[in-house]
């Protein structure tokens, strides 16, 4: 019989490697339906697969398209046998997950504003998978018996997957977008500012940024609790730490650094911040500015190869521009910190940035104050996918994307969606609180106040490496006693 160890592993190579082997969606579309067999003798070894899953997706379905709905469908399974398990016990499971109406609540308002405004069906649908599919997670987690040897496994699988993908990432930086990237993102058309941005198998350096920033706290708590492998949990704390500054994801830093911040008040585990500032200094030393000076190395290798064909006027010009461009990229990550607030950025930003978004956003919103304007209207993913009927009315540009979720609650949900939403934030504030002696909760509610701050900057209720970390750790603290299970002295090792 499979131990649990093994059978995540066979999930990984049947629901990630073949497919990636065998390019073709009939393969892929078999190995979903193997991986769903797999799933219905072990749940828990299906939720974690998904660890996997997730945070390369961008990459599995540009390599093959058949994986594109594997993740979904192996949620709703999982949902569907936690449904049944639910269903025997329906006056506790009301009680328990009382506050996630407030969610649906939400739905249902931006889906009865959107078909009064007139979004097509198939909007609406997307709209609401993007919002609702991880969210689902909360009762799987909440459901599942999960044992303190799963947490040890989901734990290493995201420090082991972060750790990948920031080695990707590095090749990534060096090579310039040619190595390891598939042939369609070599070509992507990026402006000069983003070219020098990580963007790894997310194939976006907010999300890559964001799922690091996770990854770096799993493997800083490992490494202050385990007394094994201690060389290679600091080693991948530097790794993750030292490409996490690549990617130069502002929000992301900021919402996480508070986070963090906040963790270590709250449980005064000075010994974790310490760590987490040697491990700053490190992959700053020996990751981030190696990297760009490789990167360099390789900028100035490529640049004498086409510069033999060169005239001299030709030349003379790309000596000009060498200095610079080795400034550039030395000093970028500080440069993207303090032109956050300059003039110029703000008046960009103001005629057809994040802040014209904002007051625009706002301008639509005291027109349609009550309901809003429904799903799939403004800068959502299913805008993005298919229009907006509103965009002519207010002349919104084309294939806007939000890049706030508060203007956008506002603007699709109204006042009333807007309240829904704010209610199950105060409802997951509220159990946090409640639960305060329990070790996970000052971790919940720092994970929480960072996807505050980045709902300033992102749409986070569609960002799925986000969400699946934090249902899913939300549904692990609901289920009853879980935590009383955890002793926080205790080793992890």
């Amino acid at each position: 019989m499979l131990t649990r160890n093994r059978r995540i592993l066979l999930l990984i190579v049947i629901g990630v490697l073949v497919p990636l082997l065998i390019q073709h969606p009939i393969a892929a579309y078999l190995c979903t339906l193997a991986v769903l067999a797999l799933i219905l003798k072990d749940k828990v070894s299906g939720v974690l697969f998904l660890f996997v899953y997730f945070p390369i997706r961008p990459f599995l379905i540009e390599v093959n398209g058949g994986l594109k709905l594997t993740g979904d469908i192996v949620i709703l399974l999982l949902f569907l046998l936690t449904f049944v398990h639910m269903f025997k016990k329906t006056g506790a499971i009301v009680r328990k997950y009382a506050f996630t109406l407030a969610f649906i609540g939400f739905c249902l308002t931006g889906t009865i504003a959107a078909l009064m405004t007139g979004v097509g069906l198939p909007a609406i649908i997307f709209q609401n998978r993007a919002f609702i599919i991880t969210f689902l997670l909360i009762f799987i987690a909440a459901e599942l018996e999960i044992s303190r040897d799963d947490v040890r496994r989901f734990l290493w699988i995201t420090i082991i997957t972060g750790a990948v993908l920031s080695v990707h990432g590095l090749f990534e930086f060096i090579g310039h977008r040619t190595v390891l990237v598939p042939p369609a993102w070599e070509d992507w058309n990026l402006s000069s500012v983003n070219e020098m941005r990580v963007y790894g198998l997310t194939a976006n350096p907010n999300v890559l940024g964001t799922y690091l920033s996770i990854c770096l706290f799993a493997s800083l708590y490992v490494w202050q609790t385990s007394e094994k492998y201690k060389v290679w949990l600091i080693s991948a704390s530097i790794l993750i730490l030292g490409v996490l500054c690549l990617t130069f994801s502002r929000g992301s830093i900021l919402a996480f650094g508070i986070a963090y911040v906040l963790y270590f008040l709250l449980t005064r585990n000075w010994r974790l911040s310490v760590k987490l500032i040697i491990t700053a200094v490190v992959g700053l030393a020996i990751i981030y500015y190696p990297a760009n000076m490789a990167r360099d190395y390789a900028a100035a290798g490529i640049e004498g190869q086409s510069t033999k064909t060169k005239d001299s006027q030709d030349e003379t010009l790309e000596k000009e521009k060498k200095p610079k461009q080795e400034n550039r990229t030395s000093s970028t990550f500080s440069k993207r910190f303090k032109e956050m607030f300059s003039d110029e950025i703000i008046q960009k930003s103001s005629e057809w940035g994040r802040l014209y978004v904002v007051f625009k956003g706002l301008e639509i919103y005291m027109e349609h104050p009550f309901i809003g304007t429904g799903f799939g209207t403004y800068g959502d993913s299913a805008t993005l996918s298919y229009g907006s009927p509103i965009a002519d009315e207010y002349k919104l540009p084309a294939r806007m994307y939000s890049d706030n979720q508060y203007i956008q609650l506002l603007v699709e949900t109204g006042t009333i969606g807007t309240i829904l939403v704010l209610a199950f934030v105060v409802s997951i504030i509220r159990r946090c609180w409640k639960g305060r002696r329990h070790p996970f909760s000052p971790v919940l509610f720092s994970f929480l106040i960072a996807i505050l701050a980045m709902a300033l900057f992102y749409n986070v209720l569609e960002e799925k490496i986000l969400t699946l970390y934090f249902y899913a750790s939300l549904g692990y603290f609901l289920r009853e006693g879980a935590m009383k299970k955890l002793d926080s002295n205790e080793r992890l090792g």
